[in-house]
């Protein structure tokens, strides 16, 4: 009991010197707590900043013991102060557990019982001092990483904002052709980026870009490649002014970038870049490292597209190879990050690519718009396990080809609600 401290804190305004005496005499012959008494108004302040192990014994006989038992035990049990407590004509018998930290020790107990219970409490006050005090340190602790995590969550809502901005507003409108795009991050921001533009009255580019990471590194190297990324060159005094790049060409010129960025592996990156004659439905394609965007033909046949090409940010010299197909009635493209690769685990022929685990899935983006091919798509991955802690960043551009007949129609149509306007 050396260095620790018993108060006795009563509601009466002269507390009997008798209780102290029992106390005493039960417990001759041991080394005694220092006793204080203390009355029931200042014992919030006494415990403000305990700092040896303290038990309380609460003497509560006045008229509204009920309610300074209820603050007081409330005041000791946020400071880590085991307490007895004590009401005229408890029926609760000493050493009867009352609440977490709180024992009876009536008033009117034996000394000796009295001790036993106060010794006890006394005994396990140093413990639950340095609890308390560890508590209280986890407490702060814990309010510093809520408010770092807050600041953190309002860093990474920025930067998603950020992100957007540089993802197309608008996808070209184009007779014949249609375009759709999903983008589902694994967090807050996207690895992926991509894009799907106008290079000139006939052209439309198709690029898609994965930074290699997760999070913000990830994101940040994203924005840097849409931004390094150049699809046409100045040409003053040449036709237009300009020409639009090739794909491979393109992508030799953002390779360069990536390695001048030097940043280790942050830049590194994989790519596919198409460019779509309209007129034609004719389409060159490259790629750096990137997963084989998949070509689903409207006779029913499945054609993977695979020019040669490595990762983007490891060999200055690399030369891209490109491809060039013509696009039919009813063949839809896909150009995909490996996202994909995770998402549908164990589907298909795991003997080829890693490409096969997720084709079969892909096989049911045939039909309907592009647009309602990406909501099943959608419902697909919302059904597989772990759809909501997304193992990686998903990214899928779709190139659907308009039938010659659906075509003309809608030509029909427009002419026929142009000559209604006239007339």
């Amino acid at each position: 009991m050396h260095g620790s401290t018993l108060l006795l804190a009563f509601d009466t305004p002269e507390p009997p010197e008798l209780l102290s005496a029992a106390i005493r005499e039960a417990a001759a012959g041991q080394v005694l707590p220092q006793l204080e008494t203390v009355s029931v108004e200042d014992l919030p302040e006494r415990l403000a900043d305990v700092q040896t192990p303290t038990a309380v014994w609460l003497i509560l006989t006045g008229h509204d013991a009920d309610e300074w038992e209820y603050k007081l035990c409330q005041v000791c049990s946020d400071r880590g102060v085991p307490t007895a407590v004590g009401r005229a004509g408890m029926p609760e018998a000493a050493g009867v557990m009352l609440d977490a930290g709180q024992v009876a020790c009536p008033v009117d107990a034996e000394p000796a019982t009295a001790w036993g219970v106060l010794s006890t409490l006394l005994a396990t006050a140093g413990v639950l001092l340095g609890l308390s005090s560890e508590a209280r340190m986890l407490r702060a602790q814990s309010t510093g990483m809520a408010g770092q995590f807050d600041k953190i969550d309002e860093e990474l809502r920025m930067a998603c904002k950020i992100q957007r901005e540089f993802l197309p507003k608008q996808l070209p409108d184009v007779e014949g052709t249609g375009f759709d795009v999903m983008w589902r991050p694994a967090s807050y921001v996207s690895g992926d980026i991509y894009d799907i533009s106008r290079l000139d009255e006939h052209r439309v580019g198709l690029f898609i870009a994965d930074a290699v990471g997760h999070g913000v590194p990830a994101a940040l190297v994203s924005i840097f490649i849409k931004q390094s990324l150049q699809t046409r060159q100045i040409t003053p005094g040449l036709g237009p002014g300009y020409r639009v790049l090739p794909p491979g060409e393109a992508l030799s010129t953002l390779n360069r970038a990536m390695i001048e960025l030097d940043a280790g592996s942050a830049s590194l990156g994989t790519a596919a870049y198409g460019v779509l004659d309209t007129r034609t439905q004719r389409l060159t394609l490259a790629r750096a490292g990137h997963p084989a965007p998949l070509l689903l033909r409207g006779n029913g046949d499945t054609e993977f597209l695979e020019p040669d090409g490595a990762m983007l940010g490891i060999f200055p010299e690399e030369v891209f190879e490109e491809i060039t197909i013509d696009l039919a009635d009813r063949d839809r493209l896909l150009v995909y990050s490996d996202g994909f690769e995770v998402a549908f685990p164990g589907c298909g022929d795991k003997g080829r690519l890693a490409n096969e685990h997720f084709c079969q899935e892909f096989e049911g983006l045939r039909t309907g718009s592009g647009e309602e091919a990406l909501e099943f798509l959608q419902g697909r991955l919302d059904l597989q396990a772990g759809s909501l802690n997304q193992r990686d960043d998903l990214t899928v551009l779709v190139t659907s080809v308009a039938a010659l007949a659906d075509v003309a129609a809608n030509r029909a149509q427009a002419d026929r609600v142009d000559t209604r306007a006239v007339a």
